[in-house]
């Protein structure tokens, strides 16, 4: 077979969803479901907002809550996280204030975490985005991907304070027997934030992730 013909083969089959993309060249044919993470009315009402506010800015929302179906334990507060263009946190910043959206954070240090975020009502934080992270869109709202939630879990440890150790080893389990993960995406993703490799070393120590992917 033709290395063209052989390409063409494989991507139909993936729009078929007979196979799925598991790495880089490995495939499995045990179809799970892509993550697409809820939208609520007040995240939707926010990214509307903003979009509005600033037509050409590269941002998404997702809040917290998502984490919740992978979890043992479930914190009895939820975040939204925004993240956007570095060079536009302050003007996003002074417009949320100015809506008097709730209580906004930019770049929270360990202190300002610890002291006001998971004690305030509706705290909203706001946060650079990487060049090219893994986003999607759900209902018109750009959020996150499963592969990019996982990476910025294990990367933000002090402001996701609450899904470290044994409860993180939970959350990337279940996350890999429920959904399809591309692994290739999240490792590209886990290496512009210069976390590839303890990423890595965490998945093989402790998930139950098949080497070979890691290994690939």
């Amino acid at each position: 077979m033709k290395e063209t013909t052989f390409r063409w083969v494989i991507f139909n089959l993936k729009e078929q969803q007979i196979i799925t993309s598991v790495s880089r060249g490995l495939f499995t044919l045990a179809f799970k479901p892509v993550f697409q993470p809820g939208i609520d009315k007040s995240e939707q009402k926010i990214y509307t907002k903003i979009e509005k506010q600033f037509p050409t800015l590269k941002f998404c929302i997702w809040t917290t809550q998502i984490v919740s179906e992978f979890m043992l334990h479930i914190p009895a507060k939820a975040v939204t996280i925004m993240q956007m263009e570095k060079e536009a946190l302050e003007p996003v910043y002074d417009f949320l204030k100015e809506q008097k959206s709730g209580d906004i954070f930019i770049q929270p240090e360990e202190k300002e975490i610890e002291r006001y975020i998971y004690e305030s009502k509706n705290p909203i934080v706001l946060l650079p985005l990487v060049s090219k992270s893994p986003v999607q869109k759900v209902n018109k709202v750009t959020t996150t991907t499963l592969e990019k939630l996982i990476v910025d879990l294990y990367s933000d440890k002090k402001l996701f304070t609450t899904f470290q150790g044994s409860e993180l080893v939970h959350i990337v389990n279940n996350s890999y027997n429920r959904y399809a993960i591309d692994f290739t995406k999240l490792f590209h993703y886990a290496k512009r934030r210069r976390k590839d490799l303890e990423l890595k070393q965490f998945f093989n120590d402790n998930t139950d992730i098949p080497k070979n992917i890691l290994n690939d």
